[in-house]
């Protein structure tokens, strides 16, 4: 990373603390942009500040040991790739939702959808993808418990593929936003404030009335349903019938009925018969 490409994204993300204060006030508790890190999640997960009632958000140019879920590795270049985490620590008797995940979903979708991009949807249980689908984004959701001085607290992390994802030699196929119908990519602090401000709305959203406020978007959005889908743990295959709107289960019909899957216990891929 040359000294000139660091200040001009340094100098990019300057306005953007004031901007969403200005369109989401008393909502952010704090800002951290980080040249390299290893981890924008794990920098938030250590970090003692956080807050139950508004959100830290720390931006990264570049991530030396991002991950995705289930241990995989996330792969995050200077200039490249957007790479962010939001965190808050949790209320009194609040406990992490694994459904959290759509709803994070559903608000980076809100963000890009702000920012005129259209052409993706949303593979369950954290990936935004193309109709074909070449991964755009994806996002990880971590839980801190109560340790020493720490509250509890959750994590957001999201990836974007902002230019050049077949650069990334990532060994799925990928897309970046410049593969989206608009006229241009939108500038980095644009983006950024879009994305921030439909996170931070649809998580105080989840928070109070769960998936019901995102469902409907998230419907809309779902690159699954009714396809026929794979288990890739255990090969078996069903039809993906949307997900419970009360803990975000997807829902799968096979020949033994109706199913529920986890994110934490399996992965799914859609089916592409001729």
């Amino acid at each position: 990373m040359t000294d000139d490409s660091l200040v001009s994204w340094r100098k990019a993300l300057d306005p953007l603390p004031g901007r969403l204060e200005r369109e989401l006030p008393k909502r952010w508790s704090g800002f951290e942009f980080l040249p390299s890190v290893d981890s924008t999640n794990r920098q938030l997960l250590d970090c003692q500040a956080l807050v139950h009632d508004a959100y830290r958000v720390c931006v990264a140019r570049e991530q030396t040991a991002g991950k995705g879920r289930r241990g995989r590795t996330w792969v995050s270049a200077g200039g490249s790739s957007l790479t962010f985490s939001l965190a808050r620590a949790l209320r009194p008797g609040e406990a992490p939702a694994p459904a959290l995940a759509l709803a994070i979903g559903v608000g980076v979708s809100r963000g890009l959808s702000r920012c005129g991009l259209h052409g993706f949807g949303f593979k369950w249980p954290n990936d935004l993808v193309t109709p074909e689908g070449r991964k755009l984004a994806g996002i990880l959701i971590e839980a801190r418990p109560r340790t020493g001085g720490c509250r509890p607290a959750v994590v957001a992390g999201v990836g974007v593929n902002r230019r050049d994802a077949v650069a990334l030699g990532v060994d799925r196929p990928t897309a970046d936003l410049g593969d989206l119908s608009a006229s241009s990519v939108p500038g980095l602090t644009d983006l950024l404030q879009a994305i921030l401000v439909e996170i931070a709305r649809a998580w105080d959203a989840f928070a109070r009335d769960g998936l019901q406020p995102v469902l409907e978007d998230y419907r809309r959005l779902d690159h699954l349903f009714g396809r026929p889908v794979r288990v890739t743990e255990s090969g078996r295959e069903g039809i993906a019938a949307g997900v419970d709107p009360v803990d975000g289960a997807l829902l799968l019909q096979g020949p033994g009925g109706l199913e529920r899957l986890y994110s934490g216990d399996v992965s799914v891929r859609r089916v592409d018969r001729a």
